[in-house]
C-alpha cells in the first residue's frame, strides 16, 4: 500500500480538483488509503496484495492515471480517484464504526445497509475467505473490499470475492448444500419481512437455470463467470433486500442511449446523494439552534460534517 502514498498525495496536491482539501490534510491519509484499496480490488487479479507488470498492463490504471491530466473534476474519473466515491465508502465505514478506531467486529458489519446482508456470509467474511488470515476484526481496508463486492457483485473481483464465501469447504466448488445453507438464513429474513417465501428446492432451481453449471450438483466459479447475471445469483443467496428488489424492477427500465452505469457507480451516486442532502438537513437544524457555528467552513464539496469529525477525533 506504501508503493501508491507518494503518487495519491501528488494527485492531492497538484490535481485542481482536490484544491478543497488543502486545508484539510486530516483528510489525505483516509483518501490515500481508499484510493489504494480500489486500486488493488480491481487490479491485482491475482490477490496477492503486490501487483505484478502483467497485471497492471492488463488494467485501466495507467489510463486513468493519465485522464487525470486533462480532467478538471475528479469526481468526472470515476475508477479509482473519485472524491465523492471516498466520501460514500467512508461514511459508510464511519457509520458502523460505532467507536471510530477504524476496526469493526462481526456486530459491527452485520448492521451495515440494514441488516440485509445474509449474516452466515458476514461471519466468513472473518474466517480468511476473503481476507489473508482468521480474525475477529476487520480493518477500512478489508471493509474497502467488501463494500465494493457487496454493492457490484457483477465485478470480477466481486464474483471472486463471493465465490470464495459460499465455497465452505474450499473445495472449487458450490454444492447443493451450500446453496441451501445460505438460503435458510434468507428465508429467515423473509419471515421477519413478512414476504412471500420461496422454498429451497424452488431457489435452487431457480438458480441452477440462471447460471447453468455444466454439473447440475455443483457450480465452479467459471460457471458463474459465464453466467450473464452474476449479482441476481449471488443476491439470491447473500442479500434478501437486493433480491427483492430485483424482483420488483421494471425489466423496460434502462433507456436507450443512456451511457451505462456500473452497479457500483449506481450506488455511489444515490448514497452521495444522500448523505449530502442528511448533511444540509443537519446544517440547517444546527443553525436554527446554534448561531455560533454558522460561519463554519468546510472545505468539501459538499458538507461532510460526519467525516471530518470522526477524523477529528481519532486522528489519522
Amino acid at each position: 500500500m506504501e508503493d501508491f502514498s507518494n503518487l495519491i498525495q501528488d494527485v492531492i496536491d497538484t490535481h485542481p480538483g482536490m484544491s478543497f482539501l488543502d486545508d484539510a490534510p486530516e483528510f489525505h491519509a483516509r483518501y490515500i488509503e481508499t484510493v489504494t484499496g480500489r486500486i488493488m480490488y480491481t487490479v491485482n487479479r491475482s490477490w496477492s496484495s503486490k501487483i505484478t507488470l502483467t497485471e497492471l498492463r492488463e488494467s485501466n490504471f495507467l489510463k486513468v492515471l493519465a485522464s487525470l491530466e486533462d480532467e478538471p473534476d475528479i469526481n468526472q474519473v470515476s475508477d479509482y480517484f473519485s472524491y465523492e466515491h471516498f466520501y460514500v465508502i467512508y461514511c459508510k465505514f464511519w457509520e458502523i464504526d460505532t467507536d471510530h478506531d477504524l476496526i469493526v467486529n462481526l456486530d459491527d458489519v452485520m448492521r451495515h445497509a440494514d441488516g440485509t446482508v445474509n449474516p452466515r456470509a458476514l461471519e466468513r467474511l472473518f474466517e480468511g475467505t476473503v481476507t489473508h488470515n482468521m480474525t475477529d476484526t476487520l480493518t477500512y481496508f478489508d471493509f474497502i473490499r467488501f463494500l465494493l463486492a457487496e454493492e457490484d457483485k457483477s465485478h470480477p473481483t466481486a464474483i471472486e470475492y463471493w465465490f470464495r464465501i459460499m465455497d465452505l469447504d474450499g473445495d472449487g466448488f458450490i454444492s447443493l448444500y451450500e446453496l441451501e445453507y445460505f438460503y435458510q438464513a434468507q428465508l429467515e429474513k423473509m419471515r421477519l419481512l413478512g414476504v412471500e417465501e420461496c422454498s429451497v428446492l424452488d431457489c435452487i432451481c431457480q438458480a441452477l437455470d440462471l447460471v447453468r453449471p455444466k454439473e447440475d450438483t455443483k457450480i465452479t466459479l467459471t460457471d458463474i463467470k459465464k453466467c450473464k447475471q452474476p449479482s441476481l445469483f449471488f443476491n439470491i443467496f447473500l442479500n434478501i433486500q437486493k433480491f427483492l428488489d430485483h424482483e420488483l424492477k421494471d425489466p423496460f427500465s434502462n433507456k436507450d442511449g443512456e451511457i451505462p452505469l456500473t452497479d457500483w457507480e449506481k450506488f455511489a451516486a444515490r448514497e452521495y446523494e444522500d448523505l449530502i442532502a442528511d448533511e444540509e438537513l443537519n446544517k440547517q437544524y444546527e443553525y436554527e439552534d446554534d448561531f455560533e457555528d454558522e460561519d463554519e467552513e468546510i472545505p468539501m464539496m459538499g458538507n461532510i460534517n460526519v467525516a471530518r469529525s470522526a477524523v477529528e477525533k481519532y486522528g489519522n
